[in-house]
């Protein structure tokens, strides 16, 4: 009979100071856990950490595949080959949810096994969160986003420059603010780990509705935003709505297979020629917040426009 389980590995920086503490001090500790964790502190490379802890573990449990999910990063690691049966771990460490490991094997696992792939997983959550927490640090030194995309500060920057331009060549230009709508509630209803996924599936929607020279910027958990030159506001909201049907028309798959339809809000304010970056900010956020005020999953445009 085939069986599948996932369990929550909740666990803190305490315990990972007591397996340190025992290698160092020689206190009695299994042989092969010494091992991997000597060699898990050789490496912050994610890839590397998993293929280290799949040899460790391969052999002592008999594992025929490893599975690494971390959505918010789009990290999918699998080694080996998938088997029918699995145990896995939703990680979870005092400071954030770490992703999901999951086991696979012919044979069932016995509780003994379980226990001692416990003691594995032990072994590998800190040097796993140490690695991902390295490679947010490069990202977040150009992109301060998990996801990798540039962040409000930036987006500052080439709003500023291109609206100079807008003004002094005479072309419009359109900024979009755009909400994932209930992203609270989905986050309370699935975990942390799920809103990772919805905040790439939705990026990810948004990149396919756009053109290819529109690069979308990140500010806040949930929100997206979005410089349209040589596009007045009548223009930006066929392309805004085409985005945002985009993305209701193409839901999310949960952990039990289902269908999850996920929905947009979005402001749009045009360019006027006494404009700051904060005063056409204010206008889009303006129309975003009437946008999810009057339902959700709507487009509106700012200062009296398209507003029916």
């Amino acid at each position: 009979m085939n069986s599948s389980s996932v369990e929550k590995f909740a666990t803190s920086s305490n315990h990972a100071l007591e397996i340190a503490t025992a290698i160092t001090t020689n206190k009695p500790i299994d042989r092969l856990i010494t091992a991997l964790v000597l060699k898990l502190q050789t490496t912050l490379d994610i890839n590397q950490v998993f293929q280290t802890f799949y040899e460790a573990i391969k052999h002592d449990l008999n594992i025929r595949c490893i599975e690494y999910e971390y959505p918010i990063f789009g990290i999918h690691i699998n080694l080996g080959h998938k088997a029918t049966n699995s145990y896995g771990y939703l990680l979870q460490v005092e400071d954030g949810t770490w992703g999901k490991i999951t086991a696979y094997r012919k044979e069932e696992f016995s509780q003994s096994e379980k226990t001692r792939f416990d003691t594995y997983i032990s072994a590998v959550v800190f040097p796993l969160r140490n690695a991902i927490q390295h490679e947010s640090a490069i990202i977040q030194s150009a992109y301060d986003s998990h996801i990798g995309l540039p962040n409000w500060g930036q987006m500052e920057s080439q709003l500023a420059r291109e609206a100079k331009l807008a003004i002094r060549q005479k072309y419009s230009l359109s900024l979009l603010l755009i909400d994932i709508d209930r992203s609270s509630e989905l986050s309370d209803s699935y975990g942390s780990l799920f809103s990772d996924n919805v905040i790439r599936h939705v990026y990810e929607t948004l990149q396919d509705s756009f053109r290819d020279t529109d690069i979308l910027y990140r500010f806040d958990y949930d929100r997206f935003s979005l410089i349209l030159s040589r596009t007045p506001a009548s223009e930006a909201y066929l392309i805004a709505d085409r985005a945002r049907i985009a993305t209701s028309e193409h839901p999310l798959t949960d952990n039990d297979g289902k269908k999850v339809r996920l929905t947009i809000s979005i402001g749009i304010a045009e360019l006027l020629g006494d404009d700051t970056v904060e005063s056409i900010y204010e206008r889009a956020y303006k129309a975003l917040k009437l946008a999810k005020n009057s339902g959700r999953n709507q487009v509106k445009v700012a200062d009296g426009k398209f507003l029916g």
